[in-house]
């Protein structure tokens, strides 16, 4: 329709244009009728619109003519739109659909078990809910998992008809078991495992002996389960699912059949290992001492300190890693023991090449024998420069220069055989007038100075070698022009003649000093010492040389008979069950250990990125850097104010006896965060133990076996666990100060 309504038309011929007005008159609105109506599903309805070209339904069908048929199912709207299209435009009319027969359900009860399924069916019901299952848009139920305060749950459908609902009663499955643990066994102490079967809930609590786990509903199928358990032997799990238990299931609590006891087995790790850990203390009771000292040695070498690139730092990180992480723990701690004996240092080494060389033999030769071991350091770099024999010259009467005698001095001093003769026993020999007996003299230290000199470092790959090389890699080779020659007085009245070679001669003399007798009783104190305890009896040292004067086959020195004379005998193992503590038990943990400890007790990680190397320094133990020959302590420092030894209460100060304390407060102060960390893949989880919070005197126990081989006082273990009760900061808090309180005791810091 134009604007104007008005319009002109105009002819125009020979005679000039003629026109007429003509008004213009709108076509009325296409309009339909009936414009509503209500109608049943299926039923007819006859529509008008005058002119209608065309007809549309929403829903439904309509004809050429405005027939229109409702659908046979209802609408999800309820409705639908009719319209007609004319030369008026459109019109529409809305049909509401309804359905005469009401909405129904099948079934309009059911009885389900907690997780079970069941279908349900309406004539027009479209839309499904249920209070506390779930059902699907074509009906299908499934029952929750946990079972609800009612008891019951309602399920309804709504549709054209209206409303329906069913009851369903729900009642908990029997639940099966049919499998736990391992193969059926549950760790000793603090434990997460997995229960399989069927007839699982929510609420599913599992039992051992009667007592409830923490329990953690995975599947109908599985269950996640923790606790503490502080008994071995046989154990009966359930499940109980409401009112409803399953049949017992048999299970085995710590090692069947174990050959030591779990206190004897954790207390034999802390003088074979770098501390226990729960896996490694199944293992010692699964093998008995003998056997699992056999499996160790025959372990090939895992440990080493290869990884180390760079030129300074890194040894007491990488020293770390090993000795939380690594299998071969005995080897370790062997090894460990040696580097304390023929002490080496970083101070005066300076660069890790050597050190690194240095290290690695002593972890290879740990087993070995200690005639090899000696010619070893001998023969290394690393000793060549500490202790100045490589580069040794003969006597230069021209210059009056003289053999360098710091090796062979130390060599017999501290390496082999001490200053004054001993008994079998360690006892010291006395004179007549009660005046020790010396070993060897000034005259002695010169003569085998002389037996020490026209070595020199190896050339680096494809060089020449000549005198005076500075260190490389490789052991020490002779530079017979530079080697005294001459014939020597050494020990006991041997000779060694003019004319030898610098081997000949170096191994004359080791096998001088290697035959001593006093090297029997002197390394075998020093190795009980640093594996076992400080203040060993006579006769302990005594069983233990004549292990090293022969192992049983005739051989001298060897490495793994001593070692195993020294865990295996009756003093070591003594106490292994607690109860009867003495004071010359044990020895205090120097710095290394009580770190690497802490971590394996706790199932921790460490990698050699960790943060600990400056804190080792700190409390007096910079891993392979001490500050003499005479290493970090004097195995026979005598503590003030008593009269026994204990070495590493030299470096015990109170300044570093507060720096360990510092580094438990550290380590058990987190704020929220129940994971520590002290470096990348450093860490220890105290997670496992927060449930067991709730109960201060069950959490202590988890501690004990934990930390103290479960053994600890009656007296310390009730102060603790009043503290723990007392602390009202939620269960991380509590587990800490428990934590905290034990590993600064004086019962933990010292291994007994």
């Amino acid at each position: 329709m134009p604007a104007s309504t008005a319009v002109t038309v105009t002819a125009t011929g020979p005679n000039g244009s003629a026109s007429a007005a003509v008004t213009l008159v709108p076509l009325p609105p296409q309009a339909i009728s009936p414009t509503t109506a209500s109608l049943d599903l299926g039923s007819t309805q006859q529509f008008t619109s005058s002119g209608a070209t065309s007809w549309t339904a929403t829903s439904g069908t309509v004809s050429g003519t405005g027939l229109y048929t409702a659908p046979s199912t209802w609408p999800a709207s309820g409705t639908a739109t009719v319209t007609a299209t004319g030369p008026g435009g459109s019109a529409s009319a809305v049909v509401t659909v309804i359905d005469s027969v009401p909405t129904t359900i099948s079934p309009t009860s059911a009885s389900l078990t907690l997780g079970a399924t069941q279908q349900f069916t309406s004539n027009t019901g479209a839309t499904w809910t249920a209070t506390y299952g779930t059902v699907t848009s074509s009906g299908f139920y499934t029952a929750p998992a946990a079972m609800p305060a009612s008891s019951t749950d309602l399920i309804t459908v709504s549709g054209i008809g209206g409303i329906a609902s069913a009851s369903i009663a729900l009642t908990a499955p029997t639940p099966v078991i049919t499998a736990a643990g391992s193969n059926g066994q549950i760790p000793l102490g603090v434990f997460s495992t997995t229960i399989t079967g069927s007839g699982f809930i929510a609420n599913s609590v599992a039992m051992l002996n009667g007592t409830a786990l923490t329990t953690t509903f995975a599947s109908s199928g599985s269950l996640t389960v923790s606790g503490l358990t502080t008994q071995s032997g046989p154990a009966n799990l359930t499940v109980s699912n409401d009112s409803v238990t399953s049949a017992a299931f048999p299970v085995q609590v710590g090692v069947a059949n174990a050959q030591v006891s779990a206190a004897a087995a954790r207390r034999f790790l802390e003088q074979a290992a770098f501390g226990p850990t729960p896996t490694d203390a199944e293992t010692v009771q699964t093998l008995g001492f003998p056997a699992w000292i056999n499996n160790q040695v025959t372990m090939p070498q895992v440990s080493n300190y290869n990884m180390i690139t760079g030129d300074q730092g890194g040894m007491p990180n990488q020293f770390l890693a090993n000795a939380v992480t690594n299998p071969d723990q005995l080897r370790q701690r062997v090894a460990f023991a040696l580097s304390q004996i023929f002490v080496t240092s970083l101070e005066k080494i300076i660069w890790n090449t050597n050190m690194v060389s240095y290290q690695n033999t002593l972890l290879a030769d740990a087993f070995g024998s200690y005639r090899q071991i000696m010619e070893d350091v001998t023969l290394s770099p690393a000793m060549g420069q500490y202790l100045d024999m490589g580069n040794n010259a003969m006597a230069d009467p021209a210059t009056g220069a003289v053999a360098n005698e710091n090796y062979a001095r130390e060599l017999m001093q501290l390496f082999t055989i001490g200053t004054v003769m001993l008994n079998p026993d360690g006892s010291v020999q006395v004179d007549s007038n009660n005046i020790p007996i010396p070993t060897y003299s000034q005259f002695t230290v010169t003569e085998f100075a002389r037996v020490y000199t026209g070595w020199t470092y190896a050339p680096a790959a494809g060089a020449t070698p000549y005198w005076g090389e500075y260190y490389n890699a490789g052991n020490m080779i002779p530079w017979p022009s530079e080697h005294d020659a001459g014939s020597k007085q050494l020990l006991n009245g041997y000779v060694a003649p003019a004319g030898l070679t610098p081997q000949e001669d170096l191994d004359g003399a080791l096998d001088n000093i290697f035959n001593h007798p006093n090297v029997g009783p002197f390394v075998a104190t020093q190795l009980i010492q640093h594996l076992v305890k400080s203040n060993p009896s006579a006769a302990y040292v005594s069983r233990v040389a004549a292990a090293f004067n022969n192992d049983g086959n005739g051989n001298r020195g060897n490495m793994q008979a001593v070692v195993t004379a020294i865990l295996l005998d009756p003093e070591a193992r003594a106490n292994d069950n607690g109860g009867n503590d003495q004071p010359t038990d044990g020895h205090l943990q120097e710095p290394p250990l009580y770190i690497a400890g802490i971590y394996r007790a706790f199932g921790g990680q460490m990698t050699n990125q960790n943060y600990y190397s400056t804190d080792l320094a700190n409390m007096g133990e910079d891993v392979y850097s001490a500050d003499s020959v005479f290493n970090y302590y004097a195995p026979n420092y005598v503590v003030p104010g008593t009269s026994v030894m204990g070495g590493e209460f030299q470096i015990f100060t109170p300044n570093n006896a507060i720096l360990r304390s510092n580094e438990v407060a550290y380590l058990m102060g987190q704020y929220s965060n129940p994971v520590t960390d002290w470096g990348p893949g450093t860490s220890i989880d105290l997670t496992p133990f927060l449930p067991l919070a709730a109960n201060p005197a069950t959490l202590v126990s988890a501690l004990d076996l934990t930390l103290t081989h479960g053994v600890m006082p009656a007296a310390m273990k009730s102060a603790i666990v009043s503290a723990v009760a007392a602390n009202p900061n939620g269960s991380l808090k509590q587990v800490q100060e428990a934590c905290f309180l034990i590993l600064t005791s004086n019962y933990y810091n010292v291994w007994h």
